[in-house]
């Protein structure tokens, strides 16, 4: 594995440049440098980074990737390339979109026994274009709490309930956001694929269930006489969604090799789509909900085991996931959390790592002071600012990866908070944004839940600061 980020001899020649390339210029670039068009089998991103899938890694320049403006870093693991931009990368995603060529999917990666790269770009994938979705609808779950603790406005009232229902839809339809970004990811067609998460959710079928179980008997159908279908809520659950696109994915191929070519139009999607729905609903859809369940019971064992464990583990471990790019295997896991117990206990830990990245890099800023430009200066104390408010790729590529001591003082502090954090239970009850503008979210379970949290972002901020202050030598080389 390979670490790459722009040193200040880049950026200071990328600064002094007599003329700054247009954004165009800059794409065109990007590609030339990844080795072409020819070169680029796929393009994920999630909030902050573009994810290139390389037919051959070597085509890569990273010199030349460096050396581009606007570009924050590159990290270069097995499988895959990432190119760090900050908060523009949808504009360069959606710019880069139309250079990748087809060819295996990542589920065919996996089945080639890359199974750990094959699972993390799945779950990038899928996973980093929703959280924006869900994590402007907490927000807003997370202000309406906010303003009903307070008192600001009643919780009895029209606005209330307007805001509290669209922003709970968006988590109820959590199956079809998951379905649509994983049909990208599997490589069938997105409509059916929603088509598909859609009857997973089919109203018909959760009224029928609850007349069944208002009647006394089991919320079962049998289909075509033999089709055991159990009527389960499907309402924000993950996996199953997932599993049902992985399905289509195997389904779709098979019937289009079965359907002759004048057919195809018409009965490729028809039986594509009548397949999966009732495989994922007769079968695979309670897997995934077994699933679902079996993953939660083991976050609850281990946080029953020892909580305090837990949470140094998870907080230690967080910048360094940020680095590598794995961190958004936190979201599925999160997400399962709200939807099986209605709180979370491990977003905070997420918040606690970005501030303790915040902390450690306003350390290195306050050193470097004595040694470098005032421009420099300015990048690695907006740096911190920017991960403050939730976006720490700058100041993990742009600063503490150069200081090996600062990113284990972050690791450390993010660990002593977050077993803190666990231990007395600080949580959420939404998905929201890591950043210090989410901490009204927490006032949803109560006052002494948003003290603790508001004093674990300033506590883990200190320390960090601290510790960086203290272990962490800077000179003039």
């Amino acid at each position: 594995m390979q670490i790459v980020e722009k040193n200040d001899a880049v950026i200071n020649n990328s600064k002094s440049s007599p003329k700054k390339k247009s954004f165009n210029e800059n794409i065109q670039l990007l590609v030339s440098a990844l080795g072409g068009e020819d070169n680029i089998v796929s393009i994920t991103h999630c909030m902050t980074r573009l994810r290139f899938k390389l037919a051959d890694e070597s085509l890569a320049d990273e010199d030349a990737v460096k050396a581009i403006s606007d570009v924050k870093g590159m990290v270069s693991q097995q499988g895959q390339t990432q190119v760090i931009i900050g908060v523009e990368v949808e504009k360069w995603f959606n710019a880069l979109s139309g250079t990748q060529q087809a060819d295996d999917s990542v589920a065919d990666e996996i089945e080639k026994g890359k199974l750990f790269q094959g699972v993390m770009r799945i779950v990038a994938g899928i996973f980093g274009p929703v959280v924006p979705a869900i994590a402007g609808a907490g927000m807003l779950m997370g202000l309406l709490s906010g303003l009903i603790a307070t008192n600001v406005i009643s919780e009895t009232s029209d606005t209330v309930y307007f805001f509290r229902s669209i922003s709970v839809a968006v988590f109820f339809f959590l199956p079809m956001l998951v379905s649509f970004s994983a049909a990208k990811v599997f490589k069938v067609n997105e409509y059916i694929a929603l088509a598909v998460s859609s009857a997973m959710l089919a109203p018909l079928l959760v009224e029928k269930a609850t007349l069944l179980k208002d009647a006394g008997a089991a919320p079962e159908l049998t289909v075509l006489g033999v089709v055991p279908i159990e009527l389960l809520n499907y309402g924000g659950a993950i996996v199953p969604a997932i599993l049902a696109i992985w399905l289509l994915s195997k389904v779709t191929p098979l019937v289009d090799r079965l359907v002759p070519s004048s057919a195809k139009p018409v009965f490729t999607p028809l039986l594509a789509f009548t397949v999966t729905s009732t495989i994922t609903l007769s079968f695979v859809g309670p897997a995934g909900i077994w699933l679902s369940n079996g993953a939660g019971w083991v976050m609850s064992s281990l946080l029953e085991i020892s909580p305090t464990l837990t949470g140094f583990i998870f907080g230690l471990t967080r910048p360094i996931t940020i680095v590598f790019g794995i961190h958004h295997s936190m979201t599925p896991i999160s997400l399962n959390n709200f939807a099986l117990y209605g709180k979370d206990l491990l977003m905070p830990i997420m918040c606690l790592g970005n501030m303790a990245i915040a902390g450690a890099t306003m350390a290195i800023w306050h050193k470097q002071r004595k040694y470098v430009s005032k421009e420099q200066s300015s990048i690695t104390a907006g740096s911190s600012v920017t991960a403050i408010l939730g976006i720490t790729e700058p100041a993990l590529f742009g600063v503490l990866t150069k200081y090996t001591k600062a990113m284990m003082t972050a690791s450390l502090a993010a660990g002593v908070f977050g077993a803190i954090s666990v231990t007395i239970d600080t949580h959420l009850t939404s998905y929201i944004l890591s950043s210090v503008f989410s901490l009204p979210a927490y006032l949803a379970s109560g006052t002494q839940n948003f003290v603790q949290a508001l004093m674990g972002v300033v506590g883990v901020f200190a320390l960090s600061y601290v510790l960086t202050m203290l272990l962490v030598k800077l000179d003039n080389k």
